[in-house]
């Protein structure tokens, strides 16, 4: 009896000096990102050679809008902190009109949070692509492109084509008024609100819901579903030049008026 006693007492120990150590470093040892946490914004500038921007992004949520200068103007929000191993950071690099943004999470426990707003020079053309954060984008004249791996993309009030695409995420457009739209998600919903007539939408959902909100037109509405209900109710018309393209593997097709 006494031999167990003592050797219970001994893992008992061993567990107390271990929820010790890690307290203290809980308490102790964290490393920050900077000394205040990341709270104050940074900025960052540089001139466009053309009318083209690309960006390349991971594990940031992203906010996209006009400015109204001719450099792109990026402001990063950052804090980061690890129990042990390297400290946490953010890099952003340019290399002629692309603009690379990357986020370094190492070590124990590890929390990062990161966020970058990016104002681009009117009429100019956006390519972004993503990893694992949110992008919005805002007030765009000229052609947007927008692909994400689990990010989710939501885009408002623009007006230029647009091609947007992600695997694991929704994606939601309102207030749009582009004559062209492009939109594919693999996991996710797809809602596409419109308030002018477009030219051409091609939709497509493999897992999840599709909704196309349009405005009063006669539209070529194609749909085909495979697992799933298909709702139409916007005035159909095989011969009208306004072509309504909509696919889903697994989720409902919903094709209606514009509120």
């Amino acid at each position: 009896m006494s031999v167990r006693t003592t050797s219970r007492t001994r893992r008992l120990a061993a567990m107390g000096a271990g929820a010790a150590a890690l307290a203290l470093l809980t308490t102790g040892c964290a490393q920050d990102a900077s000394a205040d946490g990341g709270a104050e914004p940074e900025h960052k500038s540089f001139a466009l050679a053309g009318r083209a921007l690309t960006v390349d992004s991971d594990d940031s949520r992203i906010d996209l809008v006009p400015g109204d200068g001719e450099e792109v103007r990026v402001t990063r929000w950052f804090s980061g902190r690890a129990l042990l191993g390297s400290t946490p950071r953010a890099e952003w690099t340019v290399e002629g009109d692309a603009l690379k943004l990357r986020v370094r999470c190492g070590g124990l426990v590890a929390h990062c949070d990161a966020k970058h707003r990016i104002e681009v020079p009117a009429d100019t053309s956006v390519t972004l692509r993503t990893q694992d954060g949110t992008v919005t984008a805002k007030g765009f004249s000229a052609p947007l492109t927008l692909h994400g791996s689990d990010a989710s993309l939501t885009v408002e009030e623009v007006s230029g084509p647009l091609d947007l695409r992600t695997t694991d995420g929704a994606i939601t457009t309102r207030s749009v008024s582009s004559t062209r739209v492009r939109a594919r998600t693999e996991d996710g919903s797809l809602v596409l609100g419109l308030v002018e007539a477009p030219d051409r939408i091609d939709a497509a959902s493999k897992d999840g819901p599709v909704t196309v909100e349009l405005p009063e037109a006669a539209y070529d509405v194609r749909t085909a579903v495979q697992d799933g209900q298909t709702n139409v109710s916007v005035l159909e018309d095989p011969a009208s030049s306004r072509v309504v393209s909509v696919t889903a593997q697994d989720g409902n097709i919903t094709v209606r008026p514009s509120g």
